[in-house]
């Protein structure tokens, strides 16, 4: 069935190139490619569960990335980031850009994306995170930065609160090729929402 999958999938590909849309979702199909580390954070928040996880395609590594956050609206229920998508590429992949997300959830709109200077690819990552309130409306996780292999930063769009801790490893050959988030599902008008609490990174060859 796997195998079905992705010939389905490449069939759909060549079909995208052909109306010359130039992203194309991974959609959890290479989800079995190998890694060799997962990169983790400490200050992750407590809210939520592990979703599924989401890999580039053989071959492409991440290049760029772009964030869902919910503005800060003030008196409302706020939960800034909601979700995180990577944008892969390769040399084999001309036009087409993959993009890989794990899960995201329903609030906000996705920021401008970012990307690394020439020929980098993403390597590291550091989150910044608020930290329980209290009887204070809760947001968990508000930015991210990511390191490339060519020495550049990024920083997402993301909201005020909270503060960033230490980075995460950095791959040590290759780069960045997969993401698993922790995300704390929508629980109702009179529950506390924080949406993504922690994420996972994954190191390809």
């Amino acid at each position: 069935m796997r195998g079905l999958s992705v010939v389905l999938f490449l069939v759909s590909l060549c079909l995208t190139s052909a109306l010359e849309k130039r992203y194309v979702s991974a959609n959890g199909i290479f989800a079995g490619r190998r890694n060799y580390d997962a990169l983790t954070v400490s200050n992750g928040g407590s809210w939520g569960y592990w979703t599924w996880i989401d890999m580039c395609p053989e071959q492409t590594y991440a290049i760029g990335f772009s964030l869902k956050v919910e503005e800060y609206r003030e008196a409302s229920d706020d939960t800034s980031v909601n979700g995180i998508r990577l944008f892969c590429s390769g040399n084999h992949t001309g036009s087409i850009m993959f993009t890989v997300e794990s899960d995201v959830e329903q609030y906000g709109h996705w920021t401008g994306i970012r990307w690394c200077p020439k020929d980098g690819i993403l390597i590291a990552f550091q989150l910044k995170v608020e930290p329980p309130q209290g009887a204070i409306d809760d947001t968990a996780v508000n930015n991210i930065k990511f390191r490339c292999s060519n020495g550049g930063v990024l920083e997402g769009e993301g909201g005020e609160f909270g503060s960033y801790d230490a980075w995460s490893n950095s791959c040590t050959k290759g780069g960045i090729c997969g993401i698993q988030t922790k995300q704390e599902t929508y629980g109702g008008i009179f529950v506390d929402d924080t949406a993504l609490n922690d994420a996972r990174l994954f190191c390809c060859e």
